[in-house]
């Protein structure tokens, strides 16, 4: 007479099996903990080293890019800082876990309560990566609408010096002189030697 699966007995090698279950379950939480740790260190060397190559742009100031593209820059720039910091809150909750009480119910089941908090964290991690990124993709965006966007109209002045033509934003005019920030770093002209300004939208490509 076949044994039916209720009379059927363990054998040493579901023991076995059941053991290996057990301990990856047990030790399932800290590997979820040191890869959230791996990728928050990771990923914050990325934002950083963004952030860092986002400071060298082709304009120093947003206010002399044309209307509405400033606007957009600080758009973008709003939307990676709260895409930024979601992430960050997420990676974080990944890596050192959320502050929660356990209930008195759950502490006779040590290895359900485990795997119940790896799956929120795996969960956490996979949207704190992916928020991080659209982060770093919208710094990338902001960086590039300063280099790239059309320049506020009117706010260069295209001088006549016997030096050549001088083109840029004006930053300031004092003794005399007149500095302006062109595409080479500021200039100083000396008014008394110019012979005509003009007010233009953008430079001309050699200067």
């Amino acid at each position: 007479m076949t044994a039916t699966g209720a009379d059927r007995r363990a054998t040493p090698a579901d023991a076995h099996a059941a053991q290996l279950t057990r301990r990856m379950l047990r030790e399932e939480l800290p590997r979820v903990r040191a890869a959230a740790l791996s990728w928050r260190n990771a990923l914050a060397g990325l934002v950083a080293g963004l952030v860092g190559f986002g400071l060298i742009r082709g304009r120093s100031e947003i206010d002399d890019l044309a209307a509405p593209w400033a606007a957009v820059v600080g758009i973008l720039l709003l939307a990676a800082l709260m895409a930024g910091g979601a992430g960050a809150v997420c990676l974080l909750s990944a890596a050192h876990g959320r502050p929660s009480i356990v209930p008195v119910d759950a502490l006779n089941s040590e290895v359900v309560r485990t795997h119940a908090e790896a799956l929120r964290a795996v969960r956490a991690l996979r949207l704190g990566v992916v928020l991080v990124f659209a982060c770093a993709g919208l710094l990338v965006a902001a960086v590039g609408v300063t280099w790239y966007g059309p320049p506020a109209s009117g706010s260069l002045l295209d001088v006549q010096a016997p030096a050549g033509l001088v083109c840029g934003g004006v930053v300031r005019v004092h003794a005399g002189l007149l500095t302006l920030r062109t595409a080479v770093g500021d200039v100083d002209v000396d008014l008394r030697t110019v012979t005509a300004i003009q007010s233009v939208a953008a430079c001309p490509a050699s200067h």
